[in-house]
């Protein structure tokens, strides 16, 4: 089992190098007070300093996932949109009657609705493995002869082409796809969780004695900068999805006459 699978949550580069640097300066600390570190939990150490140096050496711009989440969360909806124009383009034919061109288009528009988005798009609120596992579902819709012909003839091929690329890069950000092997950058933040992680199964093992103070002050000092990051990670979260609730909470804007 890795040992990354112990840890409450993934960082961003960005919060791993940051837990990282707050760990050397700890490790530095200690040592100015002569405390000596087992010689698992210093190995343990050091390996999360050395994976944080990686990450820097890389200069990774890798977007984090509430960043990709937010870019896939705005094509669907604008992709659902595109749809929901042209259906309503076509509406009260029962007043005004379709022409066959119109008719065809219409049906088109719904075609790709109800195999590509045929639940609505409230699946973007879900949690990010399951958002990912109805995006794939959505991007199978789309590779139907039928339903690739349909998108073609309403021209919106290029923003299908661009759910699927948005669909790609969700998946190699989950690590659920193979392209994350490929990507020196999420190799690098992987080796960075799984050295944490063996750090935090060996200074449990090695200082858990609750009575005593320099076990309480050892724990503390080599697992609060990545316990830190990981709390500032979940408020980043949480400002992320308040906002995105209060923005579609916003009246929308009158509809064209």
């Amino acid at each position: 089992m890795a040992k990354s699978a112990f840890l409450a949550r993934r960082l961003t580069p960005s919060g791993c190098i940051i837990a990282g640097t707050k760990l050397t300066a700890h490790r530095e600390a200690l040592k100015s007070k002569k405390i000596k570190l087992s010689a698992k939990v210093e190995a343990a150490a050091q390996s999360v300093i050395a994976a944080t140096e990686a990450i820097e050496a890389l200069g990774s711009t890798d977007a984090s996932m509430v960043e990709i989440d937010r870019g896939a969360d705005r094509c669907i909806g604008a992709f659902n949109s595109q749809l929901d124009g042209i259906e309503r383009a076509f509406d009260h034919y029962g007043i005004l009657p379709l022409t066959e061109d119109e008719a065809a288009r219409r049906g088109d528009a719904l075609l790709v609705r109800s195999e590509v988005l045929s639940s609505g798009i409230d699946f973007v609120r879900l949690v990010h493995s399951q958002q990912w596992v109805r995006m794939s579902a959505m991007i199978k819709a789309l590779e139907r002869k039928d339903v690739k012909a349909a998108v073609e003839r309403l021209g919106l091929s290029a923003e299908a082409g661009r759910l699927r690329r948005w669909t790609e890069l969700y998946g190699q950000k989950l690590g659920v796809t193979e392209a994350k092997s490929a990507d020196p950058a999420i190799k690098a933040v992987e080796a960075w969780h799984e050295a944490h992680g063996t750090l935090m199964v060996q200074v449990h093992a090695e200082y858990d004695d609750d009575k005593d103070e320099t076990h309480a002050l050892l724990r503390d000092r080599l697992l609060s900068p990545y316990e830190d990051a990981a709390d500032e990670a979940r408020r980043a979260e949480q400002r992320a999805r308040t906002a995105g609730a209060r923005k579609k909470a916003q009246p929308a804007e009158p509809e064209p006459i």
